[in-house]
């Protein structure tokens, strides 16, 4: 069950590679402008936000298998919207549902390939982020063939237009390989039993009173410096991520790039994400987490201030999405490596929650802000503005870092008393 819960961080991180970048663009093919797209992608994380400490208090009492199970579900009813409708309305619904779906997998496979000591936990982890990396990767390259293929078959055309036929049938492939990816886990995981149903303890932790725990248990276990530091760090580089993996599809295409460049453009990222986590363990070994974590944010803001200026030919945009790819990939394995080796296995679902809790934070922040901006100044001042700000927020949490934790020097009461 292990190993499948590994493998389902690609299966996941490819759907959601396929799921946003075209849905953005399936929403302008519909019609909406940049800042609707900017709200389109906000929603995604507005229900993950209010439940992703109850998720990880269920995921608790439930067990991850079975939260697994139930967010694969969820996910397969939104790809469903998603795939057989061209109202904006029904995919506003579908990126709601999604959003949740996303982060209660997430949060569970993540407790999945959590488990054991701390070797058998960082391989794990590692393992878990490549095969992300590696979903993040093929996800655009098969959804942009299969726009390419679709958009290219004049029988398609009885959807809204042959290009909304491409994106509605990558949404439908991702709808396949959830429904197999739920009979796979679903044999593998027989074996497991609720510690309870999932009825009455949805019941419980949504009351008022019990949502209220789950998020002071929260803030709670915010007062270990590792997660401190996983949290500040993972909400730098979402909402970075966040707007790379919204509005670059979209600058792409004001560029003038077909559907399958856009998606190999995007895919780079996720295959440099998979390099990059190959050397994760040697990293560890040199520099401190905290110190791979600031280099990182501070290496991706650069790369998304520095896109405009490199927009003379794919290969040079190619260049800085590896890179940003790279800072990326880095940055995810090490901000979880953090967060649990500080917290006990009792309470391994609620730092995920909480740490997902931060990600779709970010994730609201980063579209709502790029959105409004983007259609303001337009997206390549958008780009640089939003970079050199995350840059000097990386910047300031570095500094925060040597004053927060500056190590204190022994005193020495026998000089202090010939004073």
């Amino acid at each position: 069950m292990k190993t499948l819960g590994i493998v389902g961080g690609g299966v996941s991180f490819g759907i959601n590679a396929v799921t946003q970048p075209f849905f953005a663009l399936y929403a302008v093919e519909l019609g909406a402008s940049t800042a609707t797209v900017g709200f389109l992608l906000m929603v995604r994380a507005i229900l993950p936000l209010i439940i992703a400490m109850p998720a990880g208090e269920l995921i608790d009492r439930l067990g991850a298998p079975h939260m697994l199970r139930a967010g694969n579900l969820l996910t397969i009813v939104s790809l469903a919207m998603m795939g057989f409708s061209d109202n904006l309305t029904v995919i506003t619904l579908a990126q709601l549902l999604i959003g949740a779906a996303t982060m209660v997998v997430a949060s569970s496979l993540q407790v999945i390939v959590s488990e054991g000591d701390k070797a058998a936990r960082e391989r794990n982890i590692t393992r878990y982020s490549a095969w992300s990396s590696g979903g993040t990767m093929i996800g655009p390259l098969i959804g942009g063939g299969v726009v390419t293929l679709v958009t290219g078959m004049s029988a398609a055309t009885y959807f809204t237009g042959s290009a909304a036929a491409g994106y509605r049938s990558a949404f439908l492939f991702s709808l396949v390989v959830a429904i197999l990816y739920g009979i796979a886990f679903h044999f593998a995981s027989r074996e497991f039993r609720s510690r309870s149903k999932l009825g009455k303890e949805l019941k419980s932790v949504l009351r008022p009173k019990e949502m209220a725990g789950s998020y002071m248990q929260g803030v709670h276990l915010i007062k270990h410096p590792g997660i401190q530091f996983g949290l500040v760090g993972t909400f730098l580089i979402h909402f970075i991520q966040s707007i790379w993996q919204g509005f670059f599809p979209l600058y792409l295409n004001t560029l003038g790039f077909g559907a399958f460049v856009i998606s190999v453009l995007i895919s780079l990222r996720g295959l440099a994400g998979m390099l990059s986590r190959l050397f994760v363990g040697q990293l560890v070994k040199r520099w401190s987490h905290q110190t791979l974590l600031i280099a990182a944010g501070c290496g991706a803001a650069i790369c998304l201030s520095a896109l405009p200026f490199s927009n003379w030919n794919a290969y040079t945009i190619g260049a800085v999405a590896f890179l940003l790819g790279s800072a990326v990939g880095i940055n995810m394995p090490v901000s979880t490596m953090i967060m649990v080796d500080e917290d006990s296995m009792a309470d391994r679902g609620k730092i995920m929650g909480l740490r997902l809790l931060v990600n779709r934070g970010s994730q609201i922040a980063a579209p709502a802000l790029f959105g409004f901006f983007g259609q303001l100044i337009g997206l390549s001042a958008a780009f640089v503005a939003s970079g050199g700000l995350l840059l000097v927020s990386m910047l300031g949490f570095s500094l925060y870092r040597k004053t927060r934790f500056r190590p204190q020097i022994p005193i020495n009461h026998a000089e202090v008393e010939k004073l």
